[in-house]
């Protein structure tokens, strides 16, 4: 069996969706051992398997890297996948390239960010969505999304069922860490105690300008003592105005470490007071279950994705200026009891088999 894969998400630094494609890989290898992966992108990717069998498709043209990434999947992707002879082709962001009518598509909906908070979205990637998503939406064979709180949506919104949820897990070194190991890594990471902690990409929909107001003026009023704020996240779009407001207030204990390597994320959580995720808008919420496997205290916006990624144990608040400052307050003057990480956690195997049986034709649309 020949699958094609969308590799897009594979390019340069991995964020929360490239690592659900990245581990997702690795655990379908084992689900599928007789397949042959064709992982198609523009420009060179991280393979998530090293075999003869996983087989990088980067676009050999000059012109490739001057497109824009759904464009070249839209204009090029397609006469890769023809070359390929796929049977199944998993769209991983949604998007579909040209494809036979034999070709198998399994789409995984990661959320419906465009219909909900579309100020927050590149002008680019929202068009895409508004030109693209629904029709290729009604391509799929299968549909795939990665909560329930998603799988709802779309059927609420679009009228779309989905086939199945599979939802993010979190890699092994995410996990509760000695004291001895986060003194260390927190020394070279240059980070001090005590720390608030927000994760992701510097961008709008994350909310993270609203943190930065609510924790600069508690820090003005004198109600956070020492207490810093981390911020570890690589630069994302529409973010000129968060660039501002942190060279406006570094004088304030903000700390922007940039993107972050998966490595040193757990020893951010363990050592945090408390992970923040004042998120306007998530499909799932992956930091959010990052920070739960390692026993972190969590404060995250009361959104039922989000519900999903954090578990029982989190405080859950309005992404709003009166609750974040309540919170934040509660977690200086009280403190919170860590998540408890003994929790079930999904898995990504567990996720595999399902996106096994949906390119096999065990889920959704028959032939």
């Amino acid at each position: 069996m020949k699958i094609g894969i969308d590799g897009r998400a594979l390019q340069g630094q991995r964020a929360g969706t490239g690592r659900y494609v990245f581990e997702l890989c690795r655990a379908l290898d084992r689900q599928l051992p007789q397949a042959t992966f064709y992982v198609y992108s523009p420009t060179p990717v991280e393979m998530p398997i090293l075999s003869s069998r996983w087989i990088a498709r980067v676009d050999p043209t000059a012109w490739a890297t001057r497109l824009k990434s759904v464009p070249w999947l839209k204009l090029r992707a397609g006469s890769l996948c023809a070359e390929d002879r796929l049977d199944a082709y998993w769209a991983n962001a949604s998007f579909v390239p040209s494809l036979k009518k034999s070709v198998r598509v399994v789409s995984t909906v990661h959320d419906l960010a465009y219909l909900i908070v579309p100020e927050t979205m590149k002008t680019v990637t929202y068009w895409a969505f508004r030109l693209f998503f629904l029709h290729d939406l009604r391509r799929a064979n299968a549909v795939l999304t990665n909560s329930q709180g998603t799988a709802n949506r779309l059927y609420q919104i679009l009228g779309r069922h989905s086939d199945g949820v599979v939802l993010p897990a979190v890699s092994p070194h995410f996990r509760q860490q000695s004291p001895e190991v986060v003194a260390a890594t927190l020394a070279r990471l240059g980070v001090k105690r005590p720390y608030f902690l927000a994760v992701g990409t510097l961008e709008p929909r994350k909310n993270l300008e609203l943190l930065i107001d609510v924790f600069t003026r508690l820090k003005r009023e004198g109600q956070l003592g020492q207490q810093q704020l981390v911020l570890a996240g690589g630069r994302g779009w529409k973010d000129l105005g968060l660039q501002r407001l942190l060279k406006q207030h570094a004088e304030l204990d903000l700390i922007p470490l940039g993107y972050v390597a998966e490595q040193d994320l757990p020893v951010l959580y363990a050592g945090a007071d408390a992970f923040v995720f004042p998120s306007r808008y998530e499909g799932f919420g992956i930091p959010v279950l990052e920070a739960r496997a390692c026993g972190a205290r969590i404060v995250a916006s009361d959104l039922p994705e989000v519900r999903e990624a954090g578990g029982v144990g989190p405080l859950y608040v309005p992404p709003t200026e009166e609750a974040l400052i309540a919170a934040l307050l509660q977690v200086r003057k009280q403190g919170l009891v860590p998540t408890d990480s003994i929790q079930p956690l999904p898995d990504w195997d567990e996720g595999a088999r399902m996106l096994a049986q949906a390119l096999l034709g065990e889920l959704g649309e028959r032939e």
